[in-house]
């Protein structure tokens, strides 16, 4: 089929912003302020067809453009990771101290617990 190959497929003239929308879409702006976006670039299209080019193309999102919701999981595990390097520090310190010291001072809490369930 010669005449097929002679063609170029249909391309959508949102094509060369589809990073550019997809990122928009993302970021949760509305259909609008992404029409005003593209009407700066100098193309107008209608709503639909906006919202139409999103449905068929966000599925196939270029990965190495990170999503908000990885951002969000990324700031809980770096809680997390704080939390845990600031208990591996504290470990660490009782490790390092003598381990009488750190049976005395075990006694001593474990008496004075003692004492008070007395009372």
């Amino acid at each position: 089929m010669p005449g097929k190959e002679s063609t170029p497929p249909f391309q959508s003239k949102l094509t060369p912003y589809r990073n550019e929308i997809l990122k928009a879409w993302f970021r949760r702006q509305t259909l609008k302020e992404i029409q005003a976006m593209l009407q700066k670039h100098g193309i107008t299209i209608s709503l639909p067809g906006i919202s139409l080019f999103i449905k068929r193309h966000k599925s196939k999102y270029d990965p190495k453009a990170e999503p908000p919701k990885k951002r969000v999981q990324t700031v809980k595990a770096s809680r997390s990771s704080k939390k845990l390097n600031a208990r591996l520090q504290a470990l660490e310190k009782v490790l390092v101290r003598d381990s009488s010291e750190v049976a005395r001072e075990y006694d001593q809490k474990r008496s004075r617990l003692k004492k008070t369930n007395r009372i």
